[in-house]
């Protein structure tokens, strides 16, 4: 596949220091993505905005057609469309980085021009003519495994492909085939509903595809929507990062697709921005300053935590969302900070703090969005404590278990006022 010049990349990687980015570039990249509705305008919105979030020059997108066994690809608007012309559109047997990252489900590293000779020889005169000496190609899987395109970025210098740098390149395209993966099922579906009951919903396509293996922490999640056929903007996420795993939690205002692209932005750029520093409290604040800055009318709370399970240790931060209900068998009790952030968006110079806490063995987590315990007539204090001792009642605290038997609880107490999503991790 041939890769040509973008925008002059800000620095290249040549040591294993994280990859610095201005948090705009993943929050553009990120509305990008989330807006999308077609999987051509998911390649577009990538091969447009992932250079500068990934620090390359260039990127582009291939996406394979089943049917004809080919492959359609986006380039990003800076490259000359005469030097692309024969890789917009080429059989799947013909042997690029794109079409070999989607055929085998590996990434492609070319860290020169001489592992780029020695691989791939026809295409180094489109290579050498775009001043390029470096590529990285990463397939995009779905969340059943399954490879059905590939994201590609260059460099004008050589690179070494550091962790710090290959992290960030896997998250950029975890981001891209999210988003693949969204707009198909809907698109599979019929469409997305606007939150007023018409059409065939898929909130579940807004939401984490596939959550982490981690050594000695079982996780579990679900998502109830408050209207059968309503897309609203809570979600959940966990996956891993430096020191453990991040579980997050988050609920924009509002319903309706509106809301739905913001929690999709807010879901990649937390990803994004815990990969480059898994600080609980830093990551709230980036994303405070970036939805303050570019969606100023629209503001969420959240809960960020990052639990290494080998210290047993958790460490979280919040702004403005409801603390977590700590379930062990004969002790219950909510994670109550001695600090809570202002929500999301409300103030761009708002801070956040952590705390931590050491769990013991057997201890599940469960965090939440206020659609669970939400109810007109009850005062907050009240609405806890009743899901306290719901959670009291449940015999089997798994994971899986502890989900299911409180969405049963709350279908039982009367009609959902509000979506709920529910993440729940044990320490084995």
């Amino acid at each position: 596949m041939a890769v040509v010049s973008g925008p002059k990349a800000r620095q290249s990687d040549g040591d294993d220091r994280p990859v610095t980015v201005y948090d705009g570039d993943v929050w553009r990249l990120a509305t990008a993505l989330a807006r999308s509705v077609t999987a051509d305008e998911v390649a577009s919105a990538l091969a447009e905005n992932a250079a500068p979030a990934a620090g390359a020059v260039f990127s582009n997108m291939a996406i394979l057609d089943e049917d004809t066994h080919r492959v359609r690809v986006a380039h990003c608007s800076t490259v000359d469309p005469q030097a692309v012309l024969p890789w917009v559109d080429f059989a799947i047997d013909v042997p690029t980085p794109l079409s070999d990252a989607i055929l085998t489900g590996t990434r492609v590293l070319l860290d020169s021009r001489a592992s780029m000779e020695g691989r791939y020889l026809h295409l180094l005169p489109d290579t050498l003519a775009a001043s390029l000496s470096a590529t990285a190609t990463f397939p995009l899987r779905s969340s059943s495994g399954r490879t059905q395109a590939a994201a590609g970025f260059g460099w004008q210098d050589p690179q070494m492909f550091t962790p710090s740098q290959l992290s960030r390149l896997e998250v950029i395209a975890d981001m891209a085939a999210q988003a693949l993966e969204r707009v198909l099922l809907i698109s599979a579906r019929g469409g997305p509903t606007d939150g007023d009951g018409r059409g065939h919903p898929l909130p579940a396509a807004f939401l984490a595809p596939q959550l982490p293996l981690a050594t000695n922490l079982e996780i579990a999640a679900d998502y109830l929507p408050m209207r059968e056929a309503a897309i609203g903007g809570d979600w959940y996420d966990a996956f891993p990062v430096e020191g453990g795993v991040c579980l997050v939690m988050g609920d924009v205002a509002g319903h309706g697709l509106a809301s739905a692209a913001v929690m999709a932005q807010l879901r990649c750029a937390a990803r994004a921005f815990a990969d480059e520093d898994p600080s609980p409290a830093r990551v709230l604040a980036r994303l405070n300053r970036m939805l303050c800055s570019l969606e100023p009318d629209e503001t969420a709370t959240a809960i960020v935590a990052v639990w290494d399970a080998q210290k047993h240790r958790l460490v979280w931060s919040s702004a403005g969302h409801p603390p977590p209900l700590r379930c062990r068998v004969g002790s219950f009790g909510f994670l109550l900070p001695r600090y809570v952030g202002v929500m999301l968006g409300a103030d761009p110079a708002s801070g956040y703090r952590e705390q931590s806490k050491v769990m013991r063995p057997g201890t599940s987590l469960l965090f939440y969005t206020d659609g669970l315990i939400e109810r007109r007539r009850w005062a907050l204090d009240e609405q806890m404590e009743r899901l306290k001792a719901a959670a009291e009642q449940v015999d089997d605290l798994a994971p899986q278990a502890l989900c299911q038997a409180l969405l049963a609880w709350r279908r039982g107490i009367g009609p959902l006022e509000d979506d709920v999503c529910l993440l729940v991790a044990r320490l084995a």
